[in-house]
């Protein structure tokens, strides 16, 4: 389990499937985040997941502390040589869940994990030019930069829209004013301290 302030997520299990189904269904979702592909069902969903296998990928359930589902996060293409992954975050478009802090504190929650847990120094990300709410959270409230723009690299909503190349270090991460407390989660559990 990645324990946040906010948050907790953790590995996708087999009675995940209609809630990854129906959030890649969401149409905000569909419109927000960067990978596409055709709508599916339910069945495809579940098969999909049980065709996986251990890879250098790992996802994860995004939930609020009562254990409600948030969303998805994860660690992507894990290189343990340049000590690098990518990761990356998608949140249900559900007003109530928008606006409280959740994704804020699941990207921190997983930068600590993936610094202080897993031994990274880099992580990487891509968001759509339109979706500035995303490039809020990462660049202004979790220490992101905007490394490059990939110029009309996806095509949404009638359109061609620019791709914007995140990356984080562990440095940055350490210059975060809230970045201890989630180094104490990170490597004692969310019993840890109670003055957190």
């Amino acid at each position: 389990m990645i324990h946040g302030l906010k948050t907790a997520s953790r590995p996708i299990e087999s009675e995940d499937q209609g809630f990854i189904h129906e959030l890649n269904a969401d149409p905000f979702v569909r419109g927000n985040v960067v990978g596409w592909d055709f709508p599916s069902s339910l069945a495809h969903q579940t098969k999909w997941f049980a065709a996986t296998t251990p890879s250098s990928t790992h996802r994860f359930i995004v939930e609020d502390l009562e254990g409600n589902p948030l969303g998805l996060t994860g660690l992507w293409d894990v290189d343990w040589h340049n000590r690098n992954a990518l990761t990356a975050i998608k949140l249900g478009g559900r007003k109530p869940q928008r606006k409280q802090g959740f994704g804020t504190d699941a990207i921190m929650a997983m930068m600590a994990f993936a610094f202080y847990d897993v031994g990274l120094d880099r992580l990487y990300s891509a968001i759509l030019e339109t979706n500035t709410p995303s490039i809020n959270v990462f660049t202004k409230r979790c220490g992101w930069t905007i490394e490059g723009t990939s110029r009309n690299h996806v095509w949404r909503h009638g359109e061609f829209i620019n791709l914007l190349q995140i990356g984080v270090l562990r440095a940055d991460f350490d210059g975060l004013p809230n970045a201890h407390k989630y180094r104490q989660l990170t490597v004692a559990g969310r019993d840890c301290d109670s003055e957190i």
